[in-house]
């Protein structure tokens, strides 16, 4: 698990601090503030925010939708606007740039909360759309409002429980109020397999079959007769 890295361009800076003291509320870090577009650009060149909070109007010759198509070109970034108004000239200029939210200030902080739930479940949608690479990382939100960045292959399973489910890995299990069905979708990767119809595997932390159990580390899952074709297919065994 790692933190999320966040990277905020605002050219007013006490509604900066204010926006990066909240996302450290939510155990987020803050790779930089930047005051303008061209500063922003210089400092990708060594940060890798996974998500960017760019308000519209800044300072300098680039606006913050201009910012934006700069940067999408070279790197693959989600990105939140802030702005002071939403006139429809704006908002088609915004829509443009395919972003992953847009706040209107004053906003609170359930406001951004949601907002920034909606940009990481969006992220593989956008991928998919620009025909990129699905990305090796998901973005979850626990329990206790804190956002983390987790690794695919560090996740064992998916456990469905009606309309939630509950995302594990070796250390740890994330219940999340979504269904296994949609995390799977958000996945979006071969390597994971539905083997029950209340179980989704990581064939590549199998380590072991018993019969119908199915061994993932210290775990044990039981499959289904009509998964088992489909699971033997992808699994290399040696006869």
């Amino acid at each position: 698990m790692e933190k999320i890295k966040v990277l905020v361009v605002e050219d007013k800076a006490l509604i900066a601090e204010d926006i990066a003291m909240r996302l450290k509320k939510h155990a987020m870090e803050i790779v930089g503030i930047c005051s303008s577009g061209e500063e922003a650009i210089e400092l990708l060149q060594t940060k890798k925010p996974d998500l960017i909070l760019m308000d519209i109007q800044l300072a300098g010759k680039m606006d913050g939708i201009a910012t934006a198509e700069t940067i999408l070109q070279n790197h693959d970034v989600s990105i939140i606007y802030l702005s002071d108004s939403a006139d429809p000239k704006t908002l088609e200029r915004a829509k443009r740039t395919l972003p992953a939210s847009y706040l209107t200030k004053p906003f609170n902080e359930p406001d951004l909360v949601r907002a920034i739930d909606l940009a990481f479940s969006n992220a593989n949608e956008r991928r998919k759309l620009n025909r990129q690479p699905v990305s090796e990382s998901i973005f979850l939100r626990t329990d206790n409002q804190v956002f983390i960045k987790l690794h695919t292959d560090d996740i064992l399973y998916l456990e469905a429980d009606r309309a939630y489910s509950t995302l594990v890995t070796i250390s740890k299990k994330f219940k999340q109020a979504t269904s296994m069905n949609h995390i799977h979708e958000q996945l979006n990767s071969n390597d994971f397999i539905r083997v029950h119809r209340s179980h989704i595997i990581n064939v590549n932390r199998i380590t072991g079959l018993e019969g119908n159990m199915i061994k993932l580390g210290a775990y044990k899952i039981q499959m289904g007769k009509e998964y088992r074709e489909n699971l033997m297919n992808v699994l290399k065994i040696v006869k």
